[in-house]
């Protein structure tokens, strides 16, 4: 019996991707940060046993649906981390001040930075230049796009006819990929580098009317925003992934991704949601992850050329 749990496992470990691995390390580290200032956070335990959980269902559960024939439980083991991003966000608020004080940040520095390269704050003075109610109602468009843009690139890979079947899962599980491993950098340095951002690092919100989703954003922030997760922008970082993926599949696609992506960036200053300087290094990190992601991927079918030859 023993023994064919122990073949049964050594099975499953086929299907078992670097993006659990990923998951499981973060999850397990995060679990300890707690343990480094035990005065600060009082549930160390309860924190370290979720983390525990959840990693054993990482590291077991999406293997399992990823070899089954049942398209939604395949499905299911390949997207399921990004469902998980919204549990790392929330976490943030009680790990980053374990490593600082609840009012301590990195604003003051990346004050000082801006008026270096900028002679001033943009995110300070593009609204008042510009006190527009229709442009701040489609800058808080843009920025609500991020909500959204992943899973319609993800519905677009596997829906769309301009990929063949044999291309879907691989090109959705590179995607998936890319895109998780931008959201878990960025969650670990908010931890190790908190900065607030403008808005609410003594500047404030812009104060220009708007309408619909002017209103939904200013919810949004009221309910669910987190000191110390400017930098890098995760808006920036993680759109430019979905972008990238629509300009590389889908040529038809690119104007209106590409402009979206273009007041993304825009309205993230302008709304003093971050400062350029965030905007700069969430590029920077989405580059990054996609310039490693393609060179991985490349170097097996190198590989396999040589070995042919």
């Amino acid at each position: 019996m023993t023994g064919s749990l122990q073949h049964r496992l050594a099975r499953l470990a086929v299907h078992r991707r670097d993006l659990d691995r990923w998951a499981v390390i973060y999850l397990m580290a995060s679990a300890l940060y707690p343990f480094l200032r035990p005065t600060v956070e009082r549930s160390m335990w309860p924190h370290l046993g979720l983390h525990g959980l959840l990693a054993l269902a990482v590291w077991y559960l999406p293997a399992l649906g990823r070899r089954s024939r049942h398209y939604l439980l395949r499905l299911a083991g390949e997207v399921y981390l990004p469902f998980i991003f919204p549990l790392f966000y929330n976490e943030i608020r009680q790990l980053e001040i374990i490593f600082y004080d609840f009012h301590s940040s990195l604003d003051p520095y990346f004050i000082t930075l801006e008026r270096h390269l900028f002679g001033g704050q943009p995110s300070l003075e593009w609204s008042r230049v510009w006190p527009w109610p229709w442009f701040h109602e489609l800058m808080e468009f843009a920025y609500f796009s991020y909500y959204f843009i992943s899973f319609a690139v993800l519905v677009m890979i596997l829906r769309a006819p301009g990929i063949s079947r044999e291309q879907r899962w691989p090109v959705m599980q590179a995607f998936i990929k890319d895109l998780s491993a931008t959201m878990l950098i960025c969650y670990t340095l908010y931890t190790f580098f908190p900065v607030w951002g403008p808005k609410y690092f003594r500047a404030g919100p812009v104060q220009v009317p708007g309408w619909i989703f002017t209103h939904i954003m200013d919810y949004i922030q009221s309910h669910g925003a987190i000191l110390g997760a400017a930098f890098p922008s995760s808006h920036v970082a993680a759109t430019l992934i979905p972008w990238w993926y629509v300009w590389k599949w889908f040529p038809r696609q690119r104007w209106w991704m590409t402009l979206l992506f273009v007041c993304l960036c825009m309205a993230t200053v302008y709304n003093r949601y971050h400062y350029v300087v965030d905007v700069i290094g969430g590029l920077l990190l989405g580059t990054v992850i996609l310039v490693i992601s393609s060179r991985s991927r490349e170097r097996p079918q190198r590989e396999s050329l040589r070995s042919g030859s």
